[in-house]
């Protein structure tokens, strides 16, 4: 059943649908979902993920897991694990580096955790020529019980989120309804439990009536699943997406903006048209994922843009060493593709990096 038709069902059953809810049925739960049906990405599908701009991002990726691996004790056996890996462009470029050092590469247990069948295929066969133990998962729970190093690149902007609005000094929850006037899905809103709202006002003490916070549970019960492996079996984790890391206490007045939004054929979609043929998305609160994993005891480093993190882990001088070997043609393309990556104007400052180790 489409997921427009699905979602017009739940409405009429039950009066409205929450966000979060209409997102689950967008993106994953049913077989026209929108990432249980994808089929492509870059150039020929809705958005261009960052390993899928250049081979510099994954050989980058690569080094920082070399680096981890080290920092561990160079456990015999370990984990890759990638969600959401989409053709599996990223571990491809990775193993590539993962090679130079064969203690490192022989170690590997390639652990995907991937929902779509035909990225599923895609992924085995793309990586089949590294020979490695490739293993897919539908979650993060069933891994092997290994040492782990976890990569999660532009994975948690897709879990869903509740959106909350105040009016009137009381707060909200989003909701979808359909209008009876023109039998249009659209926004709506409904109370909330009084635990909620105190909680909200207390969290909150800067949101303005009109502000909208964006939470997601789904993404704490993720960060909190993989800091959990990550206590138990040892490792680290790497998420990096695009989103903030704003203390609530601290958030100014112009921060609580809605951040959902949709993309089709590499562009903004309006939000409830056609809903499960395109991606949806929300801003990734990196301030909320570290909080959880250092109270169940892991160690985080400072959240960092992308732009940083590339540089830290050596891109520039990796860039300039290939372009040193190319024509200039070539050598240009190199230097675009990494603008891309680290300039501010592009997916520098707006892509955030959290590093979780066990202590």
């Amino acid at each position: 059943m489409p997921v427009d038709s699905e979602i017009r069902k739940i409405i009429a059953r039950n009066g409205n649908i929450k966000i979060d809810d209409m997102m689950l049925q967008v993106l994953s739960t049913n077989p026209s979902s929108y990432y249980q049906k994808q089929d492509k990405l870059g150039l020929l599908g809705d958005f261009t993920t960052a390993p899928e701009i250049s081979q510099l991002f994954g050989e980058i990726i690569g080094l920082w897991v070399i680096d981890q691996w080290y920092k561990i004790g160079s456990p015999p056996k370990i984990n890759l694990v990638e969600l959401g890996p989409g053709q599996g462009t990223l571990m491809k470029d990775l193993l590539k580096v993962a090679k130079l050092v064969p203690e490192f590469y022989n170690s590997l247990n390639i652990q995907l955790i991937e929902i779509n069948t035909h990225f599923r295929s895609k992924q085995t066969s793309n990586l089949k020529s590294y020979n490695l133990s490739i293993e897919h998962h539908s979650s993060i729970e069933s891994m092997s019980e290994l040492p782990s190093i976890i990569i999660a690149n532009e994975f948690f902007d897709a879990m869903p989120i509740k959106q909350y609005i105040k009016n009137q000094d009381i707060w909200y929850e989003s909701t979808l309804i359909i209008d009876p006037n023109d039998d249009q899905i659209k926004f709506n809103k409904i109370g909330i439990n009084n635990n909620l709202q105190d909680y909200l006002q207390q969290a909150h003490p800067n949101a303005y009536n009109g502000a909208i916070i964006e939470e997601s549970y789904k993404s704490l019960e993720l960060i909190r699943a993989i800091s959990t492996h990550l206590l138990q079996c040892g490792g680290s984790g790497l998420v990096i997406d695009y989103g903030y890391d704003i203390d609530p206490l601290n958030r100014r007045r112009n921060q609580y903006n809605p951040t959902l939004q949709a993309i089709k054929n590499h562009q903004y979609h309006p939000l409830l048209e056609t809903l499960g043929e395109a991606d949806l998305s929300a801003h990734v609160d990196f301030h909320a994922l570290k909080t959880v994993a250092k109270n169940i005891g892991l160690k985080t480093g400072e959240v960092q843009t992308q732009q940083n993190f590339l540089i830290d882990n050596g891109i520039l001088l990796r860039s300039q060493t290939l372009q040193n070997k190319l024509p200039p043609i070539e050598a240009d393309i190199i230097a675009r593709q990494v603008d891309r990556l680290i300039s501010s104007d592009n997916m520098g400052s707006l892509f955030k990096v959290l590093c979780l180790t066990s202590k």
